[in-house]
């Protein structure tokens, strides 16, 4: 019996997921006004799929080690619209969007795992009863 499913891994990349989209979208905001600036994002839900397809991989365990072949994370440098007068494509509204929305999942995806533990938790404390 395997202790931690697949349901855990998952959780646990999504919430690692929304950390780092979270601070790709933290620099698109604190980079605002900087000339020629290209906002970033992850593609959340690419990742999230490939991170279902199972197998194994290698993993990157420090964010400076270089990416596994083939594995290179989607970051996706976006041009949503016209640049302002000094080529910048930050759009406040935009941003401030799509950070409320990666806290909502990042707060439910945290929640569905603190669930998981709940459980799991029970079991092990009343499972012998």
């Amino acid at each position: 019996m395997k202790l931690f499913d697949g349901v855990f891994q998952l959780l646990s990349r999504a919430i690692g997921l929304g950390w780092v989209r979270h601070g790709l979208i933290a620099s698109n905001l604190a980079n605002a006004e900087t000339p020629g600036f290209v906002p970033r994002d992850l593609d959340f839900r690419a990742e999230l799929e490939r991170a279902m397809g199972g197998g194994l991989r290698l993993v990157k365990t420090h964010s400076l080690h270089l990416d596994p072949p083939g594995q290179g994370g989607p970051l996706v440098l976006e041009a949503p619209g016209d640049p302002g007068p000094d080529g910048n494509m930050v759009s406040l509204e935009r941003e401030a969007v799509k950070l409320a929305q990666n806290q909502l999942l990042y707060n439910a995806f945290v929640r569905m795992l603190e669930r998981r533990f709940e459980k799991l938790k029970y079991t092990i404390s009343e499972g012998g009863r």
